[in-house]
Formats: C-alpha cells, sequence, structure tokens
C-alpha cells in the first residue's frame, strides 16, 4: 500500500491517497526540513525532514529519505525511511524493509518488513484510549534488533 505523490492524481477515487478521512493530502518535499509540529486532518508523505510533533488524522508516509523526529499520532501509517520518538497509529502501521524506527511504537496491527530496524518498545495490538491506557491484554515487546 505504498503512496506515490507521483501517481495521486490518478488515484483520486482511492480513499488511501485522496484524503477522504477529511483534509486535503499533503507533502514535504525531500529538500525540505520543517521544525515545529504539525496537524493535519489528511493524508501525508514526509520526503524531507520533520522536527516536530505530527497529529494526523489519515495516513502517515514517511519516504525513504523522509525522516521525523517527534511524536506521532495517525491513523495509519507506512514508514520506509526513519522515525525517532513515539509512535501511535490507530490502525495499521507497515515498517518497510529500509525503516529503522527508535522509540515506543503502539498500533493495533504491525507488518515489518525484513531488513526493517526497531529499537524501543512495541506495544500491539493497542487498543488505548485517548488517556494512554491500554484496553485488554496487549501484548508488550522491547525490541533492539533488525528483523
Amino acid at each position: 500500500m505504498a503512496w506515490n505523490s507521483k501517481d495521486n492524481k490518478s488515484k483520486t477515487n482511492d480513499n488511501r491517497s485522496s484524503g477522504s478521512m477529511g483534509g486535503g493530502v499533503n507533502s514535504i518535499d525531500v529538500d525540505t526540513e520543517m521544525e515545529g509540529n504539525i496537524k493535519a486532518k489528511g493524508n501525508i508523505r514526509i520526503d524531507g525532514t520533520l522536527v516536530g510533533n505530527l497529529d494526523c488524522g489519515a495516513l502517515l508516509v514517511i519516504g525513504p529519505k523522509g525522516s521525523i523526529k517527534g511524536d506521532v499520532n495517525c491513523q495509519k501509517a507506512i514508514i520506509e525511511g526513519n522515525f525517532e520518538g513515539n509512535l501511535h497509529v490507530k490502525e495499521d502501521l507497515t515498517l518497510e524493509s529500509n525503516a529503522t524506527v527508535t522509540g515506543d511504537v503502539k498500533a493495533q496491527k504491525m507488518a515489518v518488513l525484513g531488513g526493517a530496524q526497531v529499537k524501543g518498545t512495541c506495544t500491539v495490538p493497542f487498543t488505548g484510549s485517548s488517556n494512554g491506557k491500554a484496553k485488554g491484554n496487549p501484548l508488550k515487546k522491547t525490541a533492539d534488533a533488525a528483523v
């Protein structure tokens, strides 16, 4: 389910790329560096660098050269680049083979492709409420390995 901004115009009826969960489609280009917090209702793709927190109401994609250093809350996420911080994904998280994640990860579902690196704590499935307390009995693992 990779999202390529070049193909975005041809997928306007596909809710994974059209931002149909609200808002539009946002993108930070490979040569862009941002500092500060972002709140987006629609999809967002990071191919550059973001230092700050992100609240995304839809799909977050961190491209192969993309990087986020901060805390992220989102509906779904695909990580191909680098992430450092606390990551809370309400639905599906996919770590592609070249992903590097450092920090605490909480997600309802998580797919980790061979080669991805995770250094931190993963809680899957996480069905926690907004106060951070988990419902049910989630599997919690501490990881510091490459898959």
